[in-house]
Order: structure tokens, then C-alpha cells, then sequence
């Protein structure tokens, strides 16, 4: 049967939307294992029932899942450039449902809580499988809303998780079930994913390659997708991926490659010194810091809400205007935010209630917009597919090791230093982030991964073009 290009266009955002919903569902087990200390944390160190710890405890029962999440991301990279994109899916999924199984049934043994956190944080490395293979399967059209599926689905984690903390404000064993059953379903349907297309081509294995991308693309004959997977195949032989250290360290010193890992490494910094994590993890001590104290639990669920809502903002806005222009005034607003922030905790000026709560919300708001939505979404476009595993890797292992020291420093920091100082701080942190996206955060809606690639190696298309035939006028001679 011959489809139409108004039909085929239709299956083929289908098979997208589906296979890139179903590749980051394990998202939602990361944002909830993220969100994980605002739940566990209060009865740990309350005098409810159940498990009971010190407040040290419980300060390394929130954290220590980002120690194995920056080992886990860092071995994960060259895993998944190894075997594939999709068996990566399948571990992370795999141990989220080993930990939130530890943290539901053994809910009473301190031990089994941090090898459940352990396992948490494994998974949440692990998750640069759903970064890579989002990015490899849209297309040019689609892929700037496909990649912000990460974010929103690991914003609707969090919210999942303050929302049981609204109803189960003594106990962490319920959302540990609901943590559980939510992995059932990618365990039983990724097996079916269709592996990267991109993959598959780097590693020669084009037959593979094709009929992927057939599946991704909804079309009935190999010749409907033959032209897309030529376009990238004459690149990709030229450099097939090799799975060593040797090979891997030496495409990482390639400019395409080093110079957006220095941005993202850049990027990871000034995002923690910001608090982006820090209200994650400590919402309901953030809102009382701010002095909104009485409805704690409320305003951090209106805060994991307002997370949601951005990453929605996110995808509309990046999908009309581009990464740069939501990044640079999603910014610029929660520097504001903050400002405003420090004066209502000064003694310069009085601000209402409702006034506070709104700025704590716009912060969240704009924070998760430009630091954390695009953060993810362009982390899975800028790196070349040979190293894109690797560098993903690095990058989020990178994040997680500050997201530890800031989350496990978080508590002492707060008992040292007044609200003044720590709104400044984050302020300050923001201006540097708002400079640096300036510089340096490239526009990539509308581009194909190779035209990021040579855009980092300072190179177009033509370039590529002129030099490919020049080579080949050559051989010819």
C-alpha cells in the first residue's frame, strides 16, 4: 500500500511521540526519586510511626542517591554506546523497580533504605539512555518537543511524589508502591522499542538501521525513509563508532565535542548555585526559609506544580522561538525573582503573604525553565553521535556531584547563614548563568544533529559539501 505524505507525515509523528513518551517514561521515576527527600525526610526525623533516624541520617538518606547516580551516569555513557540505546532503557527501569521494591516492603530496615536509595540514584544515572535515544529518533520538525519529554515527565514525578505528601505526610511507603507500579509498564513495552536508527548506523549495521527507522517513521516500503537515512550514512561510515576508551577519550578532544562539553559543564554549575536542586529536594524547608512556614506542604506542592507547568512552557516556547530567547528571559526573571525574594526576609521591606508565595512560585517557575527543562533538552542534541553515550554521561555525572554536595550541604548551610544571604547567593549565581547563556548556549531548533556538530567544529554544510567533493574529484584524478 502507497501512503499519502499527509499520511505517512501522521504515522510518523506517531510512532515519534509514542516511542520518545515511552523512552522517557522512566523520567517520571527519576523526578520522583529526586523529590524522594521531601517525603522521607519529615518522618524520618518526626515522632510518628515507623522507621526513625538522626537528622545526619536522614541528610545521607537524601543525598547519597546522587553518589551512585554520578557513578552510574558516567559508566552508563560508554554502556549505551556499547550495546545500544535501548538496553539502557531496560536497566534503568529495571533497578528503579529493585529500589522502590527495597523502599516499600523493607520500609523499616535503615539498611534496605539506603540500598534502595543506592538504586535510585543507579537508575537516575542511567536515564542519559532516554537524553540519547530521544534525540537520535525525531526528526528536525519534531525533535525540540520530543526532547523536552524529559523534563516535563520527570516533573511529573516530582509533582506525583508532594502530591502523596499532601495525604501520607507520616509515611513513605505509599508513593513507594506507587514508585513500583508506575515501572511496570516501560518494563513490559521497551523491549519493543525500535533501536536508534543513528546507533545502529555508526555501527554498520545499515539493514538494521533502515528498518528502524521505518518503524519510527511509519512507513510501509524502505523507500520512504531512504533518502533521511542516506543523508547522515556518508558521515557516519567515515567514522563508524569503536567502543574503546582509547577511541572514545580521542573523539572527546575533537572541538565538536569538547566545546559543548565545557557549556554543559559550565551550565551544571551555575544551575546548582542557583538552588535549582536544592528546592527540588527541600522544598517545604525552602517555603518556610522564605517565611511561608504554615502551609508548607501545600505551597511545595504548588511549587512542584509550577515545575510542571514550566516544562510545558518549556516546549511551547523553545518550539516557537527557540532554546535562546525562553533560556535568557526565563533567567533574567528569576534573578528578579530572587532580589525581591532577599528584600521580603530584610528588614528593608514588609511583603504580604500571598506576595511571597507568588515570587517563590515565579522563581520555581523561571528556575526550572532556564536551568533545568532546556538544561535536559539540549543536552541530548549537541554532542556527536559517536561520543553522544559518553559525553551525556560525564555530563550528568558531573551534575549529580554537585547535586550532592549541594542537597548534603543544604541542611548546615541553612543553619548557618540567614535567608538574606542564601537568596543573594542564588541570585549572584543566576546573573553568572544569565551571562553565560548569553555567550555561549547556540541555537539548535530547526537544525539537524550534524549542523550542531559542525557548528561546534566551526564548519557548515557547505564546507563539509566543498571538502567531500574535493575528496572524491581526487580520487577520481
Amino acid at each position: 500500500m502507497v501512503l499519502t505524505a499527509k499520511t505517512l507525515l501522521v504515522r510518523s509523528t506517531i510512532a515519534q511521540v509514542a516511542a520518545s513518551l515511552l523512552a522517557n517514561w522512566g523520567m517520571l521515576n527519576t523526578g520522583m526519586a529526586m523529590g524522594f527527600p521531601s517525603v522521607v525526610v519529615p518522618p524520618l526525623v518526626g515522632s510518628g510511626p515507623g522507621l526513625h533516624t538522626s537528622f545526619k541520617e536522614a541528610s545521607w538518606i537524601a543525598s547519597i542517591s546522587y553518589i551512585s547516580a554520578l557513578i552510574s551516569s558516567l559508566l552508563a555513557g560508554p554502556m549505551i554506546d556499547r550495546v545500544g540505546r535501548r538496553w539502557g532503557l531496560m536497566l534503568m527501569n529495571l533497578t528503579f523497580a529493585i529500589s522502590w521494591l527495597l523502599l516499600s516492603v523493607f520500609h523499616l530496615s535503615l539498611l534496605a533504605t539506603y540500598f534502595g536509595r543506592v538504586l535510585a540514584g543507579v537508575g537516575i544515572g542511567l536515564a542519559c539512555a532516554s537524553v540519547s535515544y530521544t534525540a537520535e529518533i525525531g526528526t528536525v520538525s519534531l525533535r525540540t518537543i520530543l526532547v523536552n519529554f524529559n523534563p516535563t515527565l520527570k516533573a511529573l514525578g516530582t509533582f506525583l511524589i508532594y502530591l502523596w505528601a499532601c495525604f501520607y505526610q507520616d509515611s513513605w511507603t505509599e508513593v513507594s508502591y506507587l514508585g513500583l507500579g508506575l515501572t511496570i509498564l516501560p518494563i513490559l513495552l521497551t523491549p519493543l522499542l525500535p533501536e536508534s536508527p543513528l546507533w545502529l548506523q555508526s555501527k554498520g549495521r545499515a539493514e538494521e538501521a533502515l528498518q528502524a527507522l521505518q518503524k519510527l517513521r511509519g512507513a510501509s516500503a524502505p523507500e520512504q525513509v531512504k533518502e533521511e537515512l542516506d543523508s547522515f550514512s556518508s558521515r557516519a561510515s567515515d567514522k563508524q563508532q569503536t567502543t574503546s576508551w582509547l577511541s572514545t577519550f580521542h573523539n572527546l578532544r575533537q572541538p565538536q565535542a569538547y566545546k559543548p562539553l565545557m557549556f554543559m559543564f559550565s551550565f551544571s554549575i551555575v544551575s546548582q548555585l542557583s538552588g535549582v536542586t536544592v528546592v527540588i529536594n527541600y522544598a517545604v524547608n525552602f517555603t518556610q526559609k522564605a517565611g511561608l512556614g504554615g502551609e508548607a506542604y501545600y505551597v511545595a506542592l504548588a511549587i512542584s506544580s509550577m515545575r510542571l507547568a514550566s516544562t510545558f512552557l518549556t516546549t511551547w516556547g523553545c518550539s516557537r522561538w527557540g532554546m535562546r530567547p525562553p533560556a535568557l528571559f526565563s533567567s533574567v526573571v528569576m534573578v528578579v525573582s530572587l532580589l525581591m525574594l532577599a528584600l521580603s526576609v530584610s528588614s528593608l521591606l514588609t511583603f504580604p503573604p500571598w506576595l511571597v508565595g507568588f515570587l517563590v512560585l515565579l522563581y520555581v517557575l523561571t528556575s526550572t525553565t532556564g536551568y533545568s527543562s532546556i538544561y535536559w533538552a539540549v543536552l541530548g542534541e549537541l554532542f556527536p553521535t559517536s561520543v553522544r553515550g559518553a559525553a551525556n554521561g560525564i555530563v550528568t555525572s558531573f551534575g549529580y556531584f554537585l547535586s550532592f554536595l549541594t542537597v548534603n550541604l543544604y541542611t548546615r548551610l541553612e543553619r548557618n547563614f540567614s535567608s538574606l544571604q542564601l537568596f543573594l547567593f542564588f541570585a549572584v549565581s543566576g546573573s553568572a548563568g544569565t551571562l553565560l547563556l548569553f555567550l555561549f548556549l547556540p541555537e539548535t531548533r530547526g537544525k539537524t544533529l550534524l549542523e550542531i556538530e559542525d557548528y561546534f567544529r566551526g564548519t557548515t554544510e557547505s564546507d563539509v559539501s566543498s571538502k567531500t567533493n574535493t575528496d572524491t574529484a581526487s580520487k577520481e584524478n
